[in-house]
């Protein structure tokens, strides 16, 4: 990349030269798009209900961006033109898996993505802890709340690419229809058929379990 050239590099032409290792292109890549990371990494944790200061978020983004560029993880990137929406669920992943490392337990409002599936057509949001059996309670009712939580993940995990960004930025990162079809470049009635069908097979997945 020519450091002369006052065109400024698109996202593909960036992210082929971090992962070639060029300084250049790696500052570019982190000064364009730290705020993103940033966005994403406090995102994720206020909607899961955690207790968290400036440094952690500091820790958490510059963890991002280590795994970046030592991991060379960017290779694993598809499709440049979804580099937005692919960075915002890598800094989210591990906002979580760093408080799990710190043995920060999530509080009970890490269950809303629950509400997201379990909406009726009026809207109205019901938590897991709704939806489960009320005849558990106590350490019962926690043991159902942690396999169902592992239930979900599995679920999730199983998704097709495309489908688990998708609602993966959707129920976790609270981001509109509009807003994901933007990040991944596809129609917003793609994404809207995308995240109904996904919710729905991870609805079954659920009920299929037994746990609910």
């Amino acid at each position: 990349m020519d450091p002369s050239d006052p065109v400024k590099p698109s996202a593909g032409e960036l992210i082929q030269g971090c992962i070639k290792k060029d300084k250049r292109s790696w500052d570019i890549f982190v000064e364009r798009y730290s705020k993103v990371i940033y966005w994403a990494i406090r995102d994720r944790l206020k909607r899961f209900g955690y207790d968290f200061e400036d440094e952690d978020i500091n820790d958490i983004h510059q963890d991002v961006f280590i795994a970046l560029w030592a991991g060379n993880k960017l290779a694993q990137l598809k499709d440049s033109d979804k580099v937005a929406g692919w960075l915002a669920m890598i800094a989210g992943n591990a906002a979580i898996d760093y408080f799990r490392r710190m043995k920060r337990q999530s509080p009970p409002n890490s269950i809303s993505i629950y509400e997201e599936i379990y909406k009726n057509g009026d809207g109205e949001a019901r938590t897991l802890e709704e939806v489960l059996p009320s005849k558990a309670a106590g350490p019962d009712k926690e043991a159902q709340l942690s396999d169902a939580r592992e239930v979900l993940k599995s679920a999730i995990g199983s998704l097709k690419p495309k489908e688990r960004i998708a609602v993966e930025l959707n129920l976790l990162h609270g981001m509109k229809h509009s807003e994901i079809a933007d990040a991944l470049k596809l129609p917003v009635n793609t994404v809207s058929t995308t995240i109904a069908r996904a919710k729905k097979y991870l609805k079954e997945k659920l009920e299929g379990s037994r746990l609910l």
